[in-house]
């Protein structure tokens, strides 16, 4: 089968390499026009069916040799028992125990929480570096790049904040951030920390025991990808200093994301010949390759999980965005 995957990011890239395994041709049309960040959180401390996305996106990163550096976590705040659970059923170990360096009791947990290269497997698929126009004809569409026809047999929208530009899907894109800061103690380049209480997160920046950390969970600024977006990096900075001691801010960065009405991954089927995938909410490293899968098994043997399909905001007008999803 001839499938053209309009849109080269995390979830394009997972969806051209399990197509490609199974047998098909497969292109990818992306102008990149978007900073791509060298790595990305991935964590299996989610809810609900997102834990197990988690898992099956982790899968992939080891089957096509995607680079991952794990880390221990710290969750502070209270946690449902359920979730905790669902955590522990995907191989992740936690025990409640008071961390000295935070001054706080928290959640620790090892197994569950990584940085993933994903520049390498973004950059690692060849891609036609255009723009692509789509249009409606009938229940299919025509795909054009630079006026002449694209022949694919399926289409897939993988544009993430774009989508809903070329397309009209039920999502809202986004500018999602988060600070460099320079801090005391070099833990904080070697530990994820989910602070519920703050309301803040802290990342590794290169996990190797700088005294630089990421810190982030900002609010979301709707916005169309390309528009220049302020925001203040003392409101999350703030709050991470009231557990993290003195931090002095480097830098703040981000991009566009695409967020849906429940703020959690769709996939479906638009019309005949064009299927979607998207609606990442900012944590497409975690779930991304595991909708991918999803879609594979929409494209070659029409399964559906009802849970994930677009076909869910049918009927919605206009929404707010809400949390995204590490905000438990």
């Amino acid at each position: 089968m001839k499938i053209a995957i309009i849109g080269g990011g995390i979830a394009g890239s997972s969806l051209y390499y399990m197509l490609k395994k199974r047998g098909h041709e497969v292109k990818v049309l992306d102008p990149r026009i978007r900073r791509i960040f060298p790595s990305l959180i991935h964590s299996m401390l989610l809810k609900g069916k997102d834990v197990y996305l988690a898992k099956k996106s982790l899968e992939f990163y080891r089957e096509f040799n995607v680079a991952t550096k794990e880390f221990p976590s710290v969750t502070i705040g209270r946690v449902d028992d359920s979730v905790v659970e669902s955590w522990r059923e995907v191989g992740v170990e936690v025990k409640e125990e008071y961390v000295p360096w935070l001054s706080a009791k928290g959640l620790v947990a090892r197994g569950g929480d990584r940085l993933v290269y994903v520049k390498r497997l973004i950059d690692s698929v060849p891609v036609i570096r255009e723009r692509a126009s789509i249009a409606q004809r009938g229940n299919k569409v025509d795909v054009t790049i630079n006026d002449k026809s694209l022949e694919a047999e399926v289409y897939v929208l993988a544009t993430g904040p774009w989508n809903h530009l070329l397309f009209p899907v039920n999502t809202k894109s986004y500018y999602c951030w988060a600070s460099l800061v320079l801090n005391e103690n070099s833990l904080f380049d070697q530990t994820f920390v989910y602070d519920y209480e703050k309301g803040f997160y802290s990342r590794p920046f290169l996990g190797v025991g700088m005294r630089l950390s990421i810190v982030g969970d900002g609010k979301t600024v709707v916005a169309s990808p390309g528009t220049k977006v302020k925001v203040n990096p003392l409101e999350v900075i703030d709050k991470a200093k009231e557990r993290l001691g003195k931090l002095y801010h480097v830098y703040t960065s981000g991009e566009f994301c695409e967020g849906t009405p429940d703020m959690r991954p769709a996939y479906g089927r638009l019309l005949d010949n064009l299927y979607y995938i998207g609606g990442l909410n900012g944590y497409g490293a975690e779930v991304g390759p595991g909708v991918a899968s999803l879609l594979v098994e929409m494209i070659l043997e029409g399964k559906e999980d009802r849970e994930y399909l677009l076909d869910r905001f049918n009927g919605i007008k206009d929404f707010d965005l809400g949390k995204e999803p590490h905000e438990l």
